[in-house]
């Protein structure tokens, strides 16, 4: 059962959302640490500029009585807020002069001149204090921390908002825009979904995005290839018919003709040629069952096989026939303890097609050796070789030289290319007047 995945739209969405909250987070961040500063600035900029608003109205050379209250005239900046700023005039003497509305009758600050900080009665005070230098006067003006902060507070809603706004809105955009974006997709899918098995034309979904072009031309590869091989395979399996029908008939013909012969002789000669047949017909299946075999193995992961082991395989399975031959099989020394990066099975199988093809198709009373070279091994006998145009025709199924006239299966060469390690070849040479099948290493 195939597990199931968020969709490919959603993963993109979700990639792209997260990528762009935390870019905006950053930067909102970014801002309301900016915002929160410069309000912080103009506020205290607003309470100097008071303090020296109020020095300036004269109260250097005015005789007041300690118990005045004044009113002092405050600028409305920001006129909503119930409290702005708070005013206390306070002579060198300590006596409070002067104070505005809302402002306490404590000091605001008992700190030199400047900026400070206070709390008073539970309310906290940001304070600028003046100093005349005619007179000696302490003018302070200061706002509540409180009314900074809601100020701070206002501010900050009044750009958070709209843009979480536009968060939500780019999010919706961006879900419109993933999907239209996959829309290739969805054609791409559409098209493969709605063809019948045996329809392997190339897709015809243009355009698509330059991305997506690699995968349709994946795609349309994998249908040639998937082509080519139910077309292969096609030929083999009419091949594989027309070689099984060819010994049936015979064996047929023959019991026939010993069924309806009352000559033993003729019985005799029709017997010996159905053990013939039932031989290359069981050769024929062995054969067949070891390519199919190999076929579906090819894809295996590497082993080791000692080359010695697979020659006393060999040697004893096919101990008939080079007797019925006359071939002498002989190994190496250097050979016998060779390893090679093959499994067993498959190295015994392509040696042992390697040595049946030279007994069958070598002369009679030869000698078949086998060696190791520096990259694999070799198979030599004494036949006279395929010719170089030959050879990639005669690694195919069912191919067979019609120069020997040798009847065979046409299936060892390929057999034994088939058993062969994806890193390691089949090749051919003429040695001494004879010929050697090479299995070597590619490089």
């Amino acid at each position: 059962m195939t597990q199931r995945t968020p969709s490919l739209r959603l993963r993109l969405f979700l990639l792209i959302a997260a990528a762009t909250t935390l870019i905006w987070s950053a930067a909102a961040a970014w801002t309301v640490l900016s915002a929160r500063s410069d309000i912080e600035r103009v506020l205290d900029r607003r309470l100097r500029e008071a303090a020296t608003m109020v020095a300036s109205l004269g109260y250097e050379n005015a005789a007041v009585e300690a118990t005045m209250r004044v009113d002092l005239p405050s600028p409305a900046v920001l006129p909503t807020y119930e409290r702005q700023l708070s005013c206390q005039i306070w002579s060198v003497s300590g006596d409070l002069l002067g104070l505005s509305g809302g402002a306490p009758r404590q000091p605001l600050s008992v700190r030199g001149e400047g900026f400070s900080e206070r709390m008073i009665d539970g309310v906290g005070w940001r304070v600028f204090t003046h100093v005349s230098p005619g007179t000696g006067l302490r003018i302070m003006v200061g706002d509540t921390l409180a009314m900074r902060r809601q100020l701070i507070a206002d501010l900050l809603e009044g750009l958070i908002v709209p843009a979480l706004i536009g968060l939500g809105a780019l999010g919706v955009l961006l879900w419109i825009g993933v999907g239209r974006g996959l829309s290739p997709v969805r054609r791409i899918t559409a098209a493969i979904a709605s063809r019948r098995p045996e329809d392997l034309r190339m897709l015809d979904v243009a355009p698509v995005p330059r991305e997506l072009a690699p995968l349709t031309a994946e795609i349309d590869s994998l249908f040639v290839r998937i082509e080519n091989l139910r077309s292969g395979e096609r030929r083999f399996l009419a091949s594989a018919a027309h070689e099984m029908l060819t010994p049936l008939a015979g064996l047929r013909t023959h019991a026939e003709i010993a069924l309806r012969s009352d000559d033993r002789a003729v019985r005799d000669r029709a017997l010996k040629r159905i053990r013939v047949s039932v031989d290359r017909t069981a050769r024929l299946v062995r054969q067949l069952l070891d390519l199919s075999r190999q076929e579906a193995q090819r894809k295996s992961g590497p082993g080791a096989a000692l080359l010695g082991t697979a020659f006393d395989l060999v040697a004893q399975e096919l101990e008939p026939v080079l007797a019925k031959r006359d071939v002498r099989l002989t190994i190496t020394h250097q050979a016998r303890g060779a390893c090679l990066p093959l499994d067993p099975d498959s190295l015994f199988i392509a040696l042992r097609n390697l040595v049946e093809n030279a007994a069958i198709h070598g002369p009679r009373e030869a000698v078949v050796a086998i060696g190791a070279c520096e990259d694999g091994f070799y198979v030599e006998d004494r036949g006279s070789g395929i010719a170089p145009l030959d050879i990639e025709t005669l690694l195919q199924p069912f191919a067979r030289c019609a120069a020997h006239g040798t009847p065979g299966t046409g299936l060892g060469l390929a057999i034994a290319k088939s058993a062969l390690a994806p890193d390691m070849a089949l090749a051919f040479r003429e040695v001494n007047s004879g010929f050697r099948a090479l299995v070597l290493s590619k490089k």
